[in-house]
């Protein structure tokens, strides 16, 4: 069985995500579009594959089974509905959509026309996922209750920094900034790693410095810096923090950032007979009356597995989030891991972060819906 993918996007995502497909067996890129045709030629090109100047084209001729999503964040929405309804699956880049309404459509009309969506998070395919979910299952944390995850960097804001594009910068674009852009990786990994309760309720604040925050030794040259600030449109927040109570009790509390004055830490998840952090890995729990902290060999568990998962005894590599996207569409994952549905939740933690900034308060999952508003871009 040969899956026939269609890449919407040729830039920097596009064609990361025509790269995977390349190594993933019964993934084939049939089309790729963009209305940039001179980049989505090039991707094309390089792949044996059909190229498009509209995705509307592309769905309608090429014979699709599934779309990578690969646009800005505010355009998701229409592509994902649009190739839903022409019967396709969809994944998508992180994060799901600008807006939980966004989002929300997205998942409905893949669920209303019977196809698979995914949504990409590199985080959940990692052997330290991996480690944290087994200890979990096999009941070696208890009752996880408490989860606190941190992307934090102290110069990494995109554009302004140096690196990547304007549209990071612009909410117009993007929706947001490191709640969003890295925000979404650590919270799908722990909801994840919570069992992906629904959310009771959101609160939390954002922190934009950037206008005032000029320092030579930081970011070089003042006329440059302003260049940049004017150019981007800088619109987007620098730091957020917040935390997600569960309908089941437990608590998750995030931190990311893209220009903070603090280290950046492990995220961790505590349960009621143990503990774990997740990079460097380590468990925390008691023997004999001690309190123990255990390293475990990654390594030799991934190669393990997959000597034991492996046909020949010598296909010992992880599974990559592509093909494990390919796998849930063929039919041959064992346990698919909800990727969708992780990124959906995690877009409502999100928008109530920022929506709990605005409110000055906590806000219920009714109350983020309600409040949310769709920035999708009308194509």
């Amino acid at each position: 069985m040969t899956i026939d993918i269609g890449i919407v996007g040729a830039g920097n995502r596009g064609q990361q995500h025509a790269g995977e497909y390349e190594t993933v067996e019964g993934a084939t890129v049939a089309a790729v579009a963009d209305i940039d045709e001179e980049a989505a030629t090039e991707l094309a090109e390089a792949h044996g594959a059909s190229v498009y100047g509209d995705f509307r084209d592309m769905l309608e001729d090429a014979a699709l089974d599934a779309v990578s999503v690969c646009v800005h964040n505010n355009l998701h929405r229409p592509v994902t509905v649009a190739a839903a309804e022409a019967g396709c699956h969809v994944f998508c880049e992180k994060p799901l959509a600008a807006t939980y309404t966004d989002a929300k459509a997205m998942a409905d009309a893949c669920e209303a026309a019977g196809v698979e969506l995914g949504v990409q998070n590199v985080e959940l395919f990692t052997p330290e996922t991996r480690a944290a979910r087994t200890l979990i299952d096999d009941g070696k944390l208890g009752d996880p209750y408490y989860a606190r995850g941190v992307f934090s960097r102290r110069r990494g804001r995109p554009y302004i920094d140096g690196y990547g594009t304007p549209s990071f910068v612009s909410k117009d674009a993007s929706g947001g900034g490191p709640v969003i852009d890295i925000g979404t990786y650590v919270l799908g990994q722990l909801l994840y790693l919570l069992g992906n309760a629904p959310v009771e309720r959101v609160g939390g604040s954002t922190f934009e410095h950037t206008a005032d925050a000029y320092d030579e030794e930081l970011v070089g040259d003042r006329e440059v810096y302003g260049e940049r600030l004017a150019e981007s449109g800088y619109d987007v927040e620098d730091a957020g923090v917040g935390f997600a109570h569960l309908e089941d009790g437990s608590l998750l509390s995030l931190r990311a950032a893209w220009h903070m004055f603090l280290p950046d830490e492990p995220s961790v998840v505590a349960g009621s007979q143990g503990g774990l952090q997740i990079d460097p890995f380590e468990f925390y729990t008691t023997t004999a009356d001690y309190e123990a902290t255990v390293s475990l060999d990654l390594d030799e568990f991934e190669r393990r597995q997959g000597l034991l998962g492996s046909e020949t005894g010598y296909d010992v590599e992880g599974e990559s989030q592509f093909a494990h996207w390919i796998d849930t569409l063929e039919g041959d994952a064992e346990a698919p891991i909800p990727t969708g549905e992780l990124a959906l939740n995690s877009m409502l933690v999100m928008e109530g972060i920022y929506l709990a900034q605005e409110a000055g308060r906590e806000l219920t999952a009714e109350e983020i819906a309600d409040r949310s508003e769709s920035s999708a871009v009308e194509l």
